[in-house]
């Protein structure tokens, strides 16, 4: 980007976020991670001058931000420039939301507490009405209306203690979430960071700083919708990131990145070890120093977005990740937000996957090529076909090609039925073993229209040259490896296909034998 308009940018952001005077700093900029964020601010400070004809600034970060990764600039005097720079942890000053959050959760506790006064008092008049029938009374006629008083008070005293206990319940439950939530918003954090910056340059009152660190506390996560559609083949795919932040404040129009990876902050690579050799010792090697502050260095340039809160993220590719540029958006600490990154469809070759002997079940994927490399972080998915929910686990995807399974698919089996299983001397020579085994595979499609399947089969291995092993298949497989023959099928609707195998088996008598799993 041309210094010049940089320079424009930052004098934008500076105006928008100083109109108020000396407002505490907000985020301009947000890179989030999966659970860390990388965070620009730009404030105006006032300089005190020093005995040493320096000045110095002073100002606060939250108390999740790791100070050693503070990277400070000047935008304005630029006569002036940064010589050094200090934290030292102070008390949090309340913001207005955990503020709120308080003195409400102090009411709830309050009228938690007359509650259970009233439930106590209450008690305590049961006790009394039942501790009465012990009472001795003079007449039939005394001991009827003490058993009429008795009945009616202990009975309305029930029902007022009865009306009181779910209101205390409902109570416990709303002070148990405004403390989970003023945790969340505070950031489990009751400090911050004072940071006092020097500098040296001609006098003046006021300077302009952007200052980037990196804070915990933070984070995105992917959620996909992959909904296979066989008849058209193709796949619906739908990318949303849900965003949080506990900082304590509020972010307002903040510009907001999303980094696939955490890039590594080691740049400079580490010394190398002597290497002795002793007796009876260890190597004991020096580990990489990182360097915490090449995060910040980085990503330090602060750059404005346009109003483009709707407008669909768009992709940056770095040399060591992907960053999407979702827009300017709001996000309050301590909530989470989903926003839409990418929806479209994949053209895909969809298959049938069978391996009978491993059981019946046959399921259902879909091989997806693209013509530029993808990289979709890891994130929990959804996976439908045709609309009806299947299943729901983790998915990611890199690289030029991908194999996405949708489960089994319950109107397609693939059955290994052993027709014979034989074992004696049948050779000339009676020094010699021979086993036999025969399967017949049936692939039964109770679906409407026609199916591919791909029937995936172990293929035995001889590990011993005096094992003769002969192997016969119909149909042939189209495909074999060493270890694996593979068949594909095409079954018409509601209609079955079958495959014979057989595997012959030669070995000296006096050799013992382990069959493997199949036996």
């Amino acid at each position: 980007m041309p210094k010049q308009t940089l320079k424009i940018i930052l004098v934008v952001l500076m105006l928008s976020v100083l109109s108020s005077g000396y407002a505490p700093a907000a985020p301009v900029e947000a890179t989030l991670y999966p659970t860390s964020a990388l965070i620009n601010e730009i404030q105006k400070v006032r300089l005190k001058e020093t005995d040493n004809r320096l000045s110095q600034a002073v100002f606060i970060i939250p108390g999740q931000a790791d100070p050693e990764t503070l990277v400070t600039k000047i935008i304005t005097p630029q006569t002036m420039k940064v010589m050094d720079q200090r934290w030292r942890q102070i008390t949090r000053q309340d913001e207005d939301a955990v503020l709120a959050l308080k003195k409400e959760l102090d009411g709830l506790k309050k009228e938690h507490n007359r509650l259970q006064a009233d439930i106590k008092a209450l008690d305590t008049q049961l006790q009394f009405w039942q501790l009465q029938t012990k009472a001795r009374m003079k007449t039939v006629a005394d001991a009827g209306n003490m058993s009429t008083a008795i009945g009616r008070n202990m009975k309305k005293t029930m029902q007022d203690k009865l009306a009181l206990e779910p209101l205390l319940a409902e109570l416990a439950k709303k002070i148990k979430e405004r403390e989970d939530n003023l945790i969340q918003t505070s950031g489990r954090k009751e400090t911050s960071w004072e940071v006092t910056v020097i500098l040296a340059g001609a006098a003046t009152p006021e300077a302009t700083l952007a200052y980037g660190y990196v804070m915990a506390g933070c984070g995105w996560s992917s959620l996909y919708r992959l909904e296979a559609q066989p008849r058209q083949q193709r796949l619906r795919f739908t990318w949303d990131a849900e965003i949080w932040q506990s900082s304590g404040l509020d972010w307002r129009h903040v510009n907001i990145r999303l980094a696939t990876l955490q890039p590594r902050k080691t740049i400079v690579p580490g010394e190398i070890p002597p290497w002795i050799i002793k007796p009876r010792e260890r190597l004991f090697f020096r580990p990489q120093k990182a360097d915490r502050s090449a995060l910040a260095r980085e990503a330090m340039t602060v750059e404005a977005a346009e109003e483009n809160a709707g407008a669909a993220p768009t992709l940056t590719r770095q040399s060591a990740f992907h960053v999407w540029e979702i827009g300017k958006r709001n996000l309050a600490a301590g909530q989470r937000q989903r926003i839409q990154i990418r929806e479209e469809e994949w053209p895909v070759e969809f298959l049938h996957l069978a391996r009978p002997s491993q059981g019946e079940e046959v399921y259902f994927r879909g091989v997806v090529k693209f013509d530029e490399d993808r990289e979709i972080p890891e994130g929990t998915a959804l996976f439908l076909i045709d609309g009806a929910l299947v299943g729901k686990r983790p998915f990611a995807l890199t690289g030029r090609e991908g194999t996405v399974f949708f489960g089994t698919d319950p109107l397609v089996k693939a059955t290994a039925v052993l027709l014979d299983k034989a074992a004696g001397e049948k050779t000339l020579f009676a020094d010699k073993q021979t086993f036999r085994w025969e399967w017949r595979i049936d692939v039964v499609n109770a679906r409407g229209h026609a199916v591919q399947v791909r029937v995936e089969e172990p293929r035995p291995q001889s590990r011993d040259e005096r094992i003769q092993i002969v192997l016969k298949s119909e149909p042939a497989p189209v495909t074999t490896t060493p270890d694996t023959q593979v068949w594909l099928l095409e079954v018409p609707a509601g209609a079955k296909r079958q495959l014979l195998t057989s595997v012959t088996l030669e070995a000296p008598k006096n050799l013992p034998l382990d069959m493997g799993w199949r036996r």
